[in-house]
Formats: structure tokens, C-alpha cells, sequence
């Protein structure tokens, strides 16, 4: 017999020996989604998915709801999402939704302590009236570097954006338009020189411009002037 040919037919039978007799590996499972990845996966689909909506409703409180329809319009580009069955999101955060377009959404997330202010900070703002008979100040000084938040005691929202400028370390003075006369009025003039239609708080003065609402993104730009 050709050497060669028996050298070749030996270790062909010897690999086939080995591969024979080696165990069989079981498929493994997949490796569990990191909490990035089952946050990137998660989604909510209104009518479908069960989850608990969390939003912002008049004068800057939160309520609870299962039903998109219960969300005011203004509120929807923010809203927490507590799925009752799927993945959690990753610890110290939220899960959060644009629900202003109808359908199914993927989930993002926001730190929790951080979800009140986002949410309020979508330009959301109190209804209050202005009462009648304001006598408008002799002269009203052209604001060119204060911060003045006009404010009502019961306004949440007002609260928030307190809360806001005292985090980002903005000097600021507040003035409660309901209990100070001379303070509504003062705003009243502002507001009317401006072209700026009162009827809401807060009013947020930042050097001489005023701002109705809490929007966070016309804030922040407007302090980094």
C-alpha cells in the first residue's frame, strides 16, 4: 500500500473518531438585554400596551391616567410611561413618551428626579386673570439684567420654574401678581408695552423680554444672552 495513502486514510479516521465522540453543546441562550438595550427596545401603544400615563394637568399638578384621550393636548410631548408588563428602565430613570402623534411610540428615558420639570417645562403655564382697575405705574424701568417671575402662591408651574432657576444658580426676584397690587400692575404695563397678552402665570422677565409660560428651551436661551 502506498505510505502516503495510509497516512491520509488514518488521520481521516482518526478525526472522525474524535469528532464523534465529542459531546454535543447545546445551543446557549441569548444574554438578557442590558438596561440600555431594553430601554432602546421598549415601546408603548396607546388602547394596547397597559401602562399607568403620568402628566402634567392644570396649575402644574400631575394626575394618572390608562387613556391617552385623558392627557390634556399641552401635555403630551411629555409624558411618563409605567408599563405594568415588559422591561424596566434603568435605575433612577423614567420612562417617557411624545404622545402628541397618534399610534405606537418607543419609550426614551429622563432621570426621575428630573421628569416634573421637563414635563412643566414644555411651555405649560397656570390660567389666572389679571384683576380689574390695575393704575399703571408712573414709569416702568427698561429691565436690562434682572430675572422677575411673576407668580401666583398656588401656581405649580410657577414653582417649577423657581425651582429651575434656583438649580442653575440664576438670581432672580419673584413677585406674587395676586397678592401684590402694585406688582400686577407693574406687569400690566410691561405686558401692554410689549404687545404681550396676559391671562396666565408665570411671566418671566429676562432683560426686559418677557416670556408667558415655562418653556425651558426659550429660557435657557435666553439666560445664556
Amino acid at each position: 500500500m502506498n505510505p502516503v495513502r495510509a497516512y491520509t486514510r488514518s488521520a481521516v479516521g482518526l478525526f472522525l473518531a474524535l469528532t464523534a465522540c465529542e459531546p454535543e453543546t447545546p445551543p446557549q441562550p441569548d444574554a438578557p438585554p442590558s438596561d440600555e438595550e431594553s430601554a432602546a427596545q421598549a415601546s408603548f401603544e396607546p388602547g394596547v400596551t397597559k401602562a399607568v400615563l403620568t402628566f402634567a394637568s392644570d396649575r402644574g399638578a400631575f394626575a394618572d391616567s390608562s387613556k391617552v384621550e385623558d392627557v390634556p393636548e399641552a401635555s403630551r410631548g411629555m409624558v411618563r410611561v409605567t408599563l405594568l408588563e415588559g422591561p424596566k428602565p434603568p435605575q433612577g430613570q423614567v420612562w417617557v413618551a411624545n404622545l402628541t402623534e397618534p399610534g405606537a411610540v418607543s419609550l426614551s428615558t429622563v432621570p426621575r428626579d428630573m421628569f416634573e420639570e421637563l414635563a412643566l417645562g414644555q411651555g405649560l403655564k397656570s390660567e389666572f386673570a389679571l384683576p380689574e382697575g390695575l393704575e399703571p405705574p408712573p414709569q416702568v424701568a427698561a429691565n436690562t439684567d434682572e430675572v422677575i417671575v411673576y407668580k401666583t402662591a398656588w401656581c405649580g408651574v410657577c414653582k417649577k420654574v423657581q425651582s429651575y432657576l434656583d438649580r442653575k444658580g440664576v438670581k432672580y426676584v419673584a413677585k406674587d401678581i395676586e397678592k401684590d397690587r402694585t406688582a400686577a400692575a407693574e406687569l400690566s404695563a410691561k405686558a401692554s408695552k410689549a404687545g404681550v397678552q396676559t391671562g396666565s402665570v408665570p411671566v418671566i422677565d429676562v432683560g426686559g423680554e418677557l416670556m408667558v409660560g415655562f418653556d425651558r428651551g426659550r429660557l435657557e436661551k435666553l439666560l445664556a444672552r
